[in-house]
Parts: structure tokens; C-alpha cells; sequence
């Protein structure tokens, strides 16, 4: 089981920015698991180069499990036995049913897949029979309103035994609050094994649900964006009952060390896949802006280092 019996910190799928080098550097800074971009299942019976390219997992990945979405049932489980015949060092499959992107949505997958929960409930159990490894699920607290102990039932009648629940309905998207408060009711369930996800993007936060909730895993996305070092800041603050923040030097060797690994995997469009992290890693400094601003423009690796190096030394 990639879950094991101590508390895990999971680094979240997310579109666009859940590849290798991310993973790896999450990795590095404390993450215990890590799961891909969200992977379309038909893409993969169809043989798209693309969607095959999201499935790779670096040999030194640890613990990286695949996130799954579609709404054909003998589709998704034939991307299954795809994703299982595959021979990567794939630890676990996620099936997604909380993404709350419109063109997901339009398509039937994703968050759409809790309008008919026993339609969720016969593709798991579907897929979960043709598996080899682990199957999860990642859900929301509802599509319009909060009906989580009806979604709940639902993957337990399936057999899937692990879930992780984001703390906001499909049609809020990413606006509002996150919803914490339907962890209690599934504080005491030896049934199922569950992760916590939304706006937990502070150690203070995470520790305080962790303290609170023993039993629960954390899922972190948005909270590492530039900031993969949260990781190791939680364990930290959990361990020692604080945790020093990187300064500026460590701050930028991160952010080199990023880089390697986006030009490893991707080449030269790693320059511009590069762009947006740098972006999250410079937030909150002086004159950030400006820099991203230029680097934005810049095509050359050499030269952006160049740029970074001056604003380091400043």
C-alpha cells in the first residue's frame, strides 16, 4: 500500500505544473508521495504521444502514483490496463472526480462524475477489478452542495478503500473557503483511509489538522507553488515545534537545481516551462516583478541564469 500507517504529506495533481521535475524537487523537500497531471484516459487507448509523455515517472521517484480522468467505463478500464502493463514504477492510479474545469466538466469526467454516484460507484469497482496496483479516488465535498457521506458510501460500495476529499464543491471551482468541517464526521472510519486537500498551504494549518486528525493525509497543491520547501517546513514544525524558512541563497540554489531538472526532462522548452515557477519562487521579494517580467521575455537558459545571478548578488 502506498499509504502506509503514519501520517503522509502528498503533493497534489495539478494541471501543467505535477511533472517530474516538480515531483522531484517536492521530493527532495520532504513530500512523501506525489501523483501526476491529470492524465485523459482515452488519450491513452488512442496512443497519443502526449498523453503517454504525462505518464513517464523519473527511476528516482519514489512514491508516484498516476491521476486518471474520463467517463466511459470500459475506456477508463482499459487506460488501467494500460497504465498497469506498463512496467513503470507507477505505485497507485487516483481516478478523478472533483476536477472542476469546464471543458472536464463538458465532457462528463471529472467533477461531473458526482451527479450519478452509482455510476462513479460501478466504473471504480470496474477499474479496481482489472488493477495490480492501488486505486484511489479524488473527489469534492459535492457538486453544487455538500453530499460527501452520499460520495463516501459510494467509493466504499466500490472497494476502493482509499479518498481524497477537496474541501469545496465542483461549482465553487477555487473560489471561497475550503470546507474542513466534514473531516469529523469520518474521524472514527477504519474503513477507508483519508487525505485532506484545500487551502492548506501554511505549515501552521496542515500541523494544526494533523494534530487535530491523526489518522488523515495531507494533500498540498497550490500551498507549494514556489514553495516546495513547505514540505519539510511541516515535518519540521511538527518534529520541533518550529521551522526556519530558506533564506535568499537557498532560496535561488532551489530554483537552479529547478531548472536542471526542467531541462533534463523538457530541453529547451524547459526555458519556457520554467517561467511561470520562477514566478511563484521570486513572489514577496523586491523588485520581483521586474525580474519575472524580463526572464518572461527570455528565451536562453544561459541568459536567464545571467539575470537571476545579478539579482541574487544584489
Amino acid at each position: 500500500m502506498f499509504l502506509d500507517k503514519k501520517q503522509n504529506l502528498i503533493l497534489a495533481p495539478m494541471a501543467g505544473i505535477s511533472d517530474i521535475p516538480f515531483r522531484k524537487i517536492s521530493y527532495d523537500f520532504g513530500a512523501d508521495i506525489a501523483v501526476t497531471e491529470m492524465i485523459n484516459a482515452r488519450g491513452l487507448i488512442e496512443g497519443s504521444k502526449k498523453t503517454y509523455s504525462l505518464m513517464r515517472i523519473d527511476k528516482r521517484e519514489i512514491n508516484t502514483g498516476i491521476q486518471l480522468f474520463g467517463n466511459d467505463i470500459e475506456i477508463m478500464k482499459r487506460a488501467v490496463e494500460i497504465v498497469c502493463e506498463s512496467n513503470l514504477n507507477i505505485k497507485f492510479i487516483d481516478i478523478n472526480a472533483g476536477c472542476p474545469a469546464k471543458k472536464v466538466i463538458r465532457g462528463g469526467s471529472g467533477g461531473a462524475l458526482l451527479k450519478n454516484l452509482k455510476n462513479l460507484e460501478i466504473m471504480l469497482n470496474s477499474v479496481k477489478k482489472v488493477s495490480n496496483i492501488p486505486v484511489s479516488c479524488k473527489v469534492r465535498i459535492g457538486y453544487d452542495e455538500n453530499t460527501i457521506s452520499e460520495i463516501v458510501d459510494a467509493i466504499k460500495s466500490s472497494g476502493v478503500k482509499i479518498i481524497t476529499i477537496h474541501g469545496r464543491t465542483v461549482k465553487q471551482g477555487f473560489k471561497g473557503k475550503s470546507d474542513l468541517s466534514w473531516i469529523k464526521s469520518f474521524n472514527n472510519d477504519k474503513d477507508m483511509q483519508y487525505i485532506i486537500s484545500g487551502d492548506i498551504n501554511t505549515p501552521d494549518k496542515a500541523v494544526e489538522i494533523m494534530d487535530k486528525y491523526p489518522k488523515f493525509h495531507i494533500m498540498i497543491g497550490r500551498g507549494a507553488l514556489g514553495n516546495p520547501f513547505i514540505f519539510d517546513y511541516i515535518k519540521d514544525l511538527m518534529r520541533n515545534g518550529y521551522y526556519n524558512r530558506v533564506n535568499k541563497e537557498e532560496l535561488f540554489k532551489t530554483i537552479r537545481k529547478h531548472y536542471k531538472f526542467m531541462l533534463e526532462v523538457f530541453g529547451d522548452y524547459g526555458v519556457i516551462l520554467m517561467r511561470k515557477h520562477i514566478g511563484w519562487y521570486l513572489k514577496g521579494l523586491p523588485e520581483s516583478k521586474k525580474l519575472k517580467d524580463k526572464i518572461n521575455k527570455i528565451g536562453e537558459y544561459s541568459d536567464v541564469i545571467r539575470e537571476l545571478d545579478k539579482y541574487d548578488r544584489n
